[in-house]
């Protein structure tokens, strides 16, 4: 479950068809994750995504809606964007000690 709520838009959405139908085989999309801070500022981050195996749905790409392709994206992106989203926005929990006394170590 994301730690911090997001607004998901979809940014590119390539279909491959078969030629013979027009059908979607598969999506290449991109989907752009943003976070709106309280004081009305945002951060983003840009996502891509394949989905394939999609012959089943039996769909020209006109019958998908944009939340459906959102909704390709894997679960675990939100996960992977609270990280980034932590790692450029919040202050670091540690720090390198390149001064350490090698004297100090027990013997």
């Amino acid at each position: 479950m994301a730690k911090y709520p997001t607004t998901k838009t979809l940014k590119k959405a390539s279909p491959t068809v078969r030629s013979s139908d027009g059908i979607v085989k598969a999506w290449d999309i991109e989907v752009v994750y943003t976070h709106t801070h309280k004081d009305g500022t945002t951060w983003s981050r840009s996502y891509p995504h394949t989905e394939s195996d999609l012959e089943y749905l039996n769909k020209v790409p006109t019958d998908f809606t944009a939340q459906e392709l959102i909704d390709m994206m894997n679960s675990n992106m939100d996960t992977i964007f609270d990280a980034h989203y932590e790692a450029h926005n919040l202050p670091a929990t540690e720090e390198k000690v390149s001064s350490f006394d090698l004297n100090s170590l027990s013997s």
